[in-house]
């Protein structure tokens, strides 16, 4: 079982470990879901008359000009300029400074990717960042797959507990996990060789693959599909008359400057780029007919307009009768952009965490954090 945040923290310095790793656009946040889904557990530890210092990463920060670019004083500004909180929001730009309970307070800490150490679970960059509280919070479930310094190390030094999205994305992923009524997965997007332990793993009766993964699928069953992305992958007897599997035969082709569409099926490719998957009836069908439905990752290139696969899922899902979830930032703003009435129950604030846990019903921090707490800090 999880410790989840209550009324045991109050009037504490509670350090939170957030997932506001949002795009940035010209210096401004760009998708505000993250941060808005943190809510819930920071108005309740407010109400505690905590001080919360919060804590994220931004971006995989290397070389000078992209600490410029991924630092926190952006989500700073969002955070005061929207009074996101109804109250001003201090910063903290490295280990120097301290603080001491006030109560009611919020702090935001710079870019935890900034400080060595942070993305190989540094216990000695933990153990300064626990110093800024008495309790550690970790409402990150979006991270949760890394065991980072700030993500796990913390848990090391600190009494730990979990926010209340944590608890939300457990609840409502666990869902598939064992279903009770006929499950559909959508897969798409560009890589699919992140997902190949999910395609396996996963309990679901259909597996519906679409985007570029179903490209790399067909060029290494020998199939011409032009210019297209796609990636390498070793070895496909599992997609082979495999009957959970489910490919798009039809598909959107355009010339090297993405002009003159046309329809084309697999076997008709010799050239030019893929930039969206038809579906067929047969994935229509399933989609409809499900008890569940989970969906990541688009049917085509959506940042350039090619939108009629995705479009399509969502209408499928919204003639569903049963729990319909999405997860992964690109799917996420695409829902945001498109979204048709009644088509979502449930959105993931997770990327590649949402699949991890979908695929091992647990996560690496998880993991981590329970361990800290069965052998004692």
């Amino acid at each position: 079982m999880l410790k989840y945040i209550n009324e045991q923290l109050a009037n504490k310095r509670v350090i939170v470990r957030v997932d506001y790793n949002v795009p940035i656009e010209d210096g401004k946040v760009k998708d505000d879901t993250r941060i808005v889904e943190s809510k819930q557990t920071l108005e309740y530890l407010l109400s505690l008359n905590c001080d919360i210092i919060l804590l994220t990463h931004l971006g995989r920060p290397k070389t000078d000009q992209d600490k410029q670019k991924y630092t926190t004083r952006t989500i700073l500004n969002y955070l005061n300029e929207t009074n996101f909180f109804g109250r001003k929001v201090n910063f903290i730009s490295n280990f120097e400074e301290s603080v001491n309970y006030v109560g009611g307070k919020i702090y935001l800490f710079e870019n935890v990717r900034f400080f060595e150490g942070e993305t190989k679970n540094s216990l000695s960059l933990a153990k300064e960042f626990s110093k800024f509280g008495d309790v550690f919070v970790n409402d990150a479930f979006g991270s949760l797959h890394r065991v980072h310094s700030s993500v796990a190390g913390i848990s090391a030094f600190l009494p730990t507990f979990f926010g209340f999205l944590v608890k939300k994305e457990i609840e409502n992923l666990s869902k598939f996990l064992n279903p009770d009524k006929s499950f559909t997965i959508i897969l798409g997007g560009a890589k699919i060789t992140d997902k190949l332990g999910l395609i396996k793993n996963v309990k679901a009766n259909k597996i519906v693959i679409g985007g570029a993964m179903a490209l790399s699928i067909y060029r290494k069953h020998g199939k011409n599909i032009g210019n297209s992305f796609f990636e390498e992958i070793e070895d496909i007897s599992y997609f082979v008359g495999n009957p959970k599997i489910l490919l798009p035969e039809l598909f959107v082709v355009v010339d090297e400057n993405y002009q003159n569409p046309s329809v084309k099926h697999i076997d008709q490719i010799s050239s030019g780029i893929v930039v969206d998957s038809i579906l067929g009836d047969d994935i229509i069908d399933s989609i409809v007919s499900s008890g569940m439905v989970f969906w990541n990752g688009p049917m085509g290139i959506f940042e350039k307009g090619f939108v009629d696969g995705s479009v399509k899922v969502l209408e499928s899902m919204a003639k569903v009768k049963g729990f319909r979830a999405i997860g992964g930032g690109d799917t996420v703003r695409f829902l945001n952009k498109y979204k048709k009435d009644d088509c979502v129950d449930f959105v993931s604030t997770g990327g590649g965490a949402t699949l991890e846990f979908l695929e091992k019903g647990t996560l690496d921090a998880i993991e981590y954090i329970k361990e800290q707490e069965r052998v004692g800090r």
